[in-house]
């Protein structure tokens, strides 16, 4: 074995320093303070600093650090006599990392200085003492780590805040548990509203833009992240961190009714978005509109729509179970055959029809949807919240007026000041359409405007026959020998009733009642 190669510094006043700051250590001096000691140190020692690195807020577990990286490879090039550090930790937080970095500045010819800790050199209890402060920089990041998820655990264990900001609360800063925001929550239950309604994403996004709304990391909303938001259970008041859930742990700003209706909207959009993708044309592709609501008898797994095509290649369509595949695990299929589209279809069509034909059901039915809406929707929470971003608004420019007649003019300022003018326009337009839609609603949404809309309606029509259907209906149960409708719980004194149906009567009377449409239609053609 060859002996150990025996450092040699290289022969000049040069010197580099490294600075480093962890956002996860808050008692660690920050680069700024470090940069002023190592000048210091450089100065009383005799050295001039040529090269300067540093990362701010990255780990010093992992080697994969742009200032960190620069200086191991430009070291050798450089050549200088030390390299100045804080702390051995500034380096790293890892033995092995902190190893092979020291190696390749050391084959370089220079020494390495810490300023606030003092270690022996050319004595063999130098290396003794710097072993163990590198070992005890991984002790240090291993303990701290451990010490940071038991505090986040403990804190999501009694739903308190943990880092994690959400558009439409804030935090109490006493209890540390998240609170309604009242400037953002509106916002965040009209995006709920708007877009289980039928209005495109993208719309949303482009008025919360205009009106100068950001997202909590201070960027522009788009899909993506508003997609996200209209998944998040943390909006019906579910408190959520890793596998910890807490229902009620945070206070709801959407009803489970509205929050439910935005995902159905979600996976329908999804799925036309898929046909289209695939080249498939929206109005020639069928519309499960059972789905969300249709149930199996057997096994209670949700119903969804499929397709298979003949030797004949003649298209059909039905419902089938979910679990039809087999549930995961037993290996075991569902025995509930899949059922053809247009029957059972047809059978909610003549119910919904029945009860749309009967007028004493449908004032019923209008007082309890208008007294629905009176509750749940006609509120002035979206407009107090425009009110105060138009005043926060008007604040601001104020204060610009002002400091642009005291002569502060520069390009920033006037941008600025162009940027909150395009923002009070928007928030303007928006208080405007807002009062008009406040001032429309008592009409829209009066008993009886429901009753025309509702009594003897179009049920061909796709988008009053699924507002017909949201209304009356709450789940569907089929199974081999009967279907049961269950009403909807807009009103449990009325619609706290069931109708069940013998399903191979059902079929047969539809079957001949299609036939004979289509004999009438052929006849008449």
């Amino acid at each position: 074995m060859g002996k150990s190669k025996k450092f040699h510094a290289n022969d000049n006043n040069l010197a580099i320093a490294y600075y480093r700051f962890s956002s996860h250590s808050q008692n660690d001096a920050s680069i700024d303070q470090q940069r002023e000691l190592a000048h210091t140190w450089a100065d009383t020692h005799g050295y001039k600093i040529i090269k300067e690195y540093e990362d701010a807020a990255i780990s010093g577990t992992t080697e994969d650090r742009p200032g960190f990286r620069q200086m191991l490879s430009e070291v050798g090039k450089i050549k200088p006599h030390v390299l100045i550090l804080w702390k051995t930790d500034r380096l790293g937080r890892d033995k092995y990392i902190l190893t092979m970095a020291k190696k390749t500045i050391r084959d370089s010819g220079c020494e390495i200085r810490m300023v606030a800790e003092s270690i022996p050199t050319n004595v063999p209890e130098g290396v003794l003492i710097e072993g163990f402060l590198d070992s005890f920089a991984e002790y240090y990041s291993i303990q701290l780590s451990q010490n940071i998820q038991r505090g986040m655990r403990y804190n999501a264990e009694h739903a308190l805040y943990n880092g994690h900001k959400l558009f439409g609360y804030s935090v109490d800063k006493e209890t540390k548990k998240y609170i309604t925001d009242p400037i953002t929550a509106p916002f965040v239950q009209r995006m709920f509203q708007e877009y289980a309604d039928g209005k495109p994403m993208q719309a949303i996004c482009d008025d919360f833009n205009a009106q100068g709304l950001r997202t909590t990391r201070g960027q522009k909303f788009g899909v993506k992240t508003m997609a996200k938001m209209l998944q998040n259970r943390s909006y019906v008041g579910e408190y959520h961190y890793a596998d910890i859930v807490i229902e009620g742990g945070m206070p709801a700003l959407i009803d489970t009714e509205t929050f439910e209706k935005a995902q159905r909207k979600l996976s329908e959009n999804k799925r036309m978005g898929s046909q289209k993708a695939n080249g498939v044309k929206k109005d020639r592709s069928p519309r499960y509109w059972l789905t969300g609501k249709l149930f199996c008898g057997h096994c209670g797994q949700p119903m969804h729509g499929v397709s298979g095509t003949s030797k004949t290649k003649k298209t059909y369509y039905y419902y089938y179970c979910s679990s039809q595949h087999g549930k995961k695990g037993d290996g075991k299929k569902c025995p509930i055959p899949r059922v053809r589209k247009e029957y059972l279809e047809g059978i909610v069509l003549r119910l919904l029809k029945w009860l749309s034909n009967d007028s004493d059901c449908v004032l019923d039915l209008a007082a309890v949807v208008a007294d629905y809406y009176e509750k749940n929707y006609k509120d002035t929470g979206y407009l107090d919240a425009l009110e105060k971003q138009r005043k926060e608004t008007e604040r601001n420019l104020a204060n610009l007026l002002k400091a642009i007649e005291n002569g502060i003019i520069s390009e920033t300022v006037t941008n600025r000041f162009a940027e909150l003018e395009q923002k009070k326009k928007s928030l303007d337009e928006a208080i405007q359409a807002e009062n008009v839609r406040l001032s429309v609603f008592e009409e829209k949404h009066s008993i009886g405007a429901y009753f025309e809309k509702f009594l003897n309606a179009n049920l061909d029509d796709p988008d009053v026959r699924q507002m017909v259907f949201e209304y009356f209906v709450s789940k569907i149960i089929y199974d081999r020998d009967t279907i049961t409708i269950l009403s909807s719980e807009l009103d449990e004194d009325y619609y706290g009733r069931d109708f069940s149906f013998e399903w191979e009567i059902l079929q047969e009377d539809l079957k001949a009642e299609m036939e004979a449409d289509m004999e009438a239609g052929l006849n008449g053609s």
